[in-house]
């Protein structure tokens, strides 16, 4: 009989363990339309249980010779390569790529995956959620890729104050045995850290470790950008910012099934589904000339009634 995940993890608190077993459990709707492999991607959202039994989430400072968003925090992934066989591959490889974190599916279970989401520059992002559940492991990290790795509470990303976190109130010890303290760091509770906010923006709010932009999206209206402290700031470690802050709180509320304390849209923001038809359908960048290229323009043909559905949007 295989064991349970439970029998395989530290002790957790009730909480993190309902919150593993409902992300387990959690499938996405069937899928009719096929997305252009050229523009596709996958992240890994790479779950531990810490010391007090906590569900916590990996997060890496990027290289700063990257081609793009050098030194932003970020979870590890990177776009579909030939011999990927599906999102969950191309997560896999690149985050024993970045980290080295292995590719055994009984150390690291996936648990599910997540709606797919679209970024600025039109690629389409599928978030992996894997748990790990061999607590021996050690980090190698890939410098030309990573120059940091830490992690924070996956519950941080429902809450606008490190108050309502109790996990921010304690320096863990990490489960994850023998990584020397410069690849992990502990959790000290996030310092007052000020956030500006950026000429040219729709609208935003400022707040010591949660705050938001409202910016103009592609021609399609206006879309939230979430930010939350590390609490690292002053040792030069970036905000979780945009992409990677709206798939940990998407991942989070799935977890732990309630909504954050904050509004995750801006008033009158289309879902993300409705964002990658409308930027296929009519848009003129890289994602339509994939789909064109790919063949795939009869999966995107019938998507009147979705840009047609009213209601509030999703993340």
């Amino acid at each position: 009989m295989p064991q349970s995940i439970e029998s395989l993890l530290p002790p957790l608190k009730p909480e993190s363990l309902r919150c593993i077993y409902r992300l387990q459990r959690y499938r996405l709707p069937k899928e009719k339309r096929r997305y252009p492999k050229r523009r596709s991607a996958a992240v890994a959202v790479i779950l531990f249980v810490g010391r007090l039994g906590d569900l916590y989430v990996l997060l890496s400072t990027r290289a700063g010779d990257m081609r793009t968003y050098a030194h932003d925090t970020a979870l590890p992934g990177g776009k579909y390569e030939e011999g990927d066989v599906d999102a969950e591959g191309t997560a896999r490889r690149e985050a024993y790529e970045e980290i080295g974190l292995p590719m055994d599916r009984e150390k690291v279970k996936k648990l599910c995956e997540l709606e797919k989401f679209i970024t600025g520059n039109s690629l389409i992002v599928t978030p992996v959620i894997l748990l790990i559940t061999d607590h021996t492991l050690t980090p190698l990290l890939n410098p030309s890729e990573v120059h940091r790795l830490f992690s924070m509470p996956l519950s941080a990303f429902l809450h606008s104050r490190p108050s309502q976190i109790p996990s921010f109130h304690y320096r863990i010890s990490h489960r994850i045995s023998s990584i020397p303290h410069w690849v992990i760091d502990s959790i000290p509770p996030p310092p007052i850290v000020g956030y500006s906010i950026d000429d040219g923006e729709v609208g935003g709010k400022e707040g010591r470790f949660y705050g938001y932009r409202d910016i103009a999206w592609n021609g399609h209206g206006t879309v939230r950008m979430h930010r939350f402290l590390t609490g690292r700031e002053g040792e030069g470690v970036r905000p979780v910012y945009g992409l990677t802050a709206a798939i940990l709180i998407q991942s989070a509320t799935i977890g732990y099934d309630h909504p954050p304390d904050f509004p995750i849209t801006a008033p009158g923001q289309k879902s993300m589904m409705e964002r990658i038809i409308l930027d296929v359908r009519h848009g003129e960048g890289p994602l339509r000339r994939a789909v064109d290229a790919e063949g795939l323009w009869d999966d995107w043909k019938v998507d009147d009634d979705v840009l047609k559905t009213k209601g509030r949007a999703k993340l």
